[in-house]
């Protein structure tokens, strides 16, 4: 669940504005006005407007030069997104660079940066040059936000001008990993919602979609080895109507659910695939399982029997560290595996109450047999049972920093969420880190003190503040920095319902985190972001996403 247990005290902090407070005595770096006028979000390493514009019309062409089975998809890709505004059928084919009128992409061995590209527009010419293809698709983003906003609308649009403003760019970014994550356990989102997202994230070169699978309140993957997941633990019997908080409690009456097909989850790892996103889905383990317990009751310390949550928090009943329960996830992780091609599994690994493993005369049986000290160790004990077998298949684990406590699986990549203490310390054990701090990425938090506000857990987190993240720590060493591969938003779906909801909370925040994670540090500077944001607007209007405007009303 990755929150703060105690939601009274986040409500209380609702409006605050504590979180993520930047000193006074701070200076703001100084404005970038070149980056202004073109309003590329995320900003660009280096950018030098040159004069004149190049022209799009029906006879441009796309050209693959060079290596171009890597640029074929890229190529496609950018006719395809043409294609539905303007009406141009540009043709994609491979050959010399010509002289004038093309889009071309050249292969260049001398970019190092495995995401970096080059990107020269001239009047007569618009090249493209990259080392590898998902440099070149990070190039098509910036130019696309070069093109006319209406270039985003997928129906044709009629007497615009389809001209690009001339320019270099150099560009690549600062970290390899720079993600975003949502919630499907809480709400479910239909496949097209997701693929929406999708194309947000890679619209700003966002490249890891953390995918949050199961939950207590609800599983949501087709596991073909255990259909009741899908039958009993996709589908809760009601849903609180209001606040956590509030008292006496209300619910809905409606039975709430849903999941994925494989056939769908394969068909959205395509989509993402196609846009140089690698998903990573989360299995929840061994705590927020309710919802596997509710249909395999036998999992459990106790025998149940259990429902579904209808309530967020957090539950008592949790996975049983027992030999069938392994048997269970390493069956669920293999057809999971199958599905998901990426590097990485989540195991989360956060917010497990001890309460039956205590009260288990197996469990405490079992603590005695392996030697360990406590419950604390006895859930490391079972993140590394499922690391060694998660690596086995060739997969390597991310869990939330819980999994510190009672000692770290050896391989795991630590996401540090309450705060960055947990980061840091993973970091000087030289594990890889994710930072994802409360404090600046929890995009389910109030954005604005207005009272029209929709419905969120608590917090306070405005656009300026998400602004400020900054996953680097200056307490660890160079050698230390190394393992620090990125950051992640995450967007928590208790109080977000609806696919517009999730748009309005998670955008244009995850373009804050996705400037902090691609743009040099020293180009950080806020009020050039939200100018930039403004000139950016009319293009996320016309692909139709519903995000907040809190920032553009200045």
């Amino acid at each position: 669940m990755k929150r703060l247990t105690n939601l009274f005290f986040i409500s209380a902090l609702a409006f605050s504005g504590l979180a993520g407070c930047k000193s006074e005595s701070e200076p703001e770096p100084p404005a970038t006005m070149q980056e202004v006028d073109y309003g590329i979000v995320p900003a660009p390493a280096q950018l030098t407007p040159k004069g004149g514009r190049f022209t799009l019309n029906a006879q441009t062409r796309i050209v693959l030069s060079g290596q171009t089975t890597q640029l074929e998809r890229v190529g496609a890709y950018l006719a395809g997104i043409l294609r539905p505004a303007t009406g141009f059928d540009l043709q994609v084919g491979s050959g010399e660079a010509p002289s004038e009128n093309a889009v071309v992409f050249q292969t260049d061995e001398s970019i190092s940066s495995p995401e970096g590209y080059r990107l020269t527009v001239s009047p007569s010419l618009i090249t493209i040059k990259a080392g590898r293809a998902n440099g070149a698709f990070y190039a098509v983003q910036t130019l696309r936000q070069l093109l006319p906003p209406q270039a985003e609308r997928d129906t044709l649009q009629s007497g615009i001008e389809w001209t690009v403003p001339a320019v270099e760019i150099t560009d690549e970014p600062r970290f390899a990993y720079r993600g975003l994550h949502l919630d499907v356990g809480r709400h479910f989102f239909p496949v097209e919602a997701v693929k929406k997202y999708i194309d947000v994230m890679a619209m700003h070169k966002m490249n890891r979609f953390h995918w949050h699978l199961t939950e207590d309140q609800g599983w949501r993957i087709e596991i073909r080895q255990y259909p009741k997941l899908a039958e009993v633990a996709a589908w809760r019997k009601e849903t609180l109507i209001g606040h956590y908080g509030d008292k006496p409690e209300r619910f809905d009456g409606q039975r709430y659910g849903g999941y994925y097909t494989q056939d769908e989850v394969r068909e959205v790892v395509r989509y993402a695939a196609d846009r140089f996103i690698e998903i990573v889905p989360e299995i929840e383990m061994p705590g927020h399982a309710l919802a596997a317990l509710a249909a395999y009751p036998e999992l459990s310390c106790t025998g149940g029997p259990f429902e579904v949550g209808t309530r967020w928090g957090v539950y008592e009943d949790v996975f049983c560290p027992k030999e069938e329960t392994f048997t269970f996830l390493e069956n669920v992780l293999s057809e999971v595996v199958d599905l998901f091609p990426g590097e990485y599994v989540h195991i989360g690994g956060d917010e497990c109450p001890k309460t039956r493993w205590k009260a288990s005369s197996f469990c405490q049986d079992l603590i005695k047999r392996e030697g360990l000290r406590d419950e604390h160790e006895l859930q490391s004990y079972f993140i590394r049972r499922i690391e060694r077998f998660l690596n086995s298949k060739g997969k390597r684990i991310i869990g939330w920093d819980e999994i510190l406590e009672g000692g770290l699986a050896p391989n795991a990549t630590v996401m540090s969420w309450r705060g960055m203490e947990g980061g840091i310390a993973a970091a000087k054990q030289e594990h890889d880190v994710i930072m994802t701090p409360t404090t600046y990425v929890y995009l389910d938090y109030y954005q604005s003190k207005d009272e029209g506000e929709p419905l969120a857990i608590g917090g306070y987190l405005p656009l300026d503040s998400v602004y400020r993240f900054e996953p680097m720590p200056e307490v660890l060493t160079a050698e230390e920095a190394k393992h620090i591969l990125g950051g992640q938003a995450n967007v928590w779906t208790e109080y977000i319902d609806t696919p517009e909801k999730l748009e309005y909370m998670a955008f244009p925040r995850a373009l804050a985190v996705a400037e902090v994670v691609w743009s040099p540090k020293a180009k950080r500077n806020y009020p050039d972001f939200v100018q930039r944001l403004k000139h950016h607007a009319p293009r996320l209007e016309a692909a139709g996403v519903n995000f907040a405007r809190h920032a553009l009303k200045d």
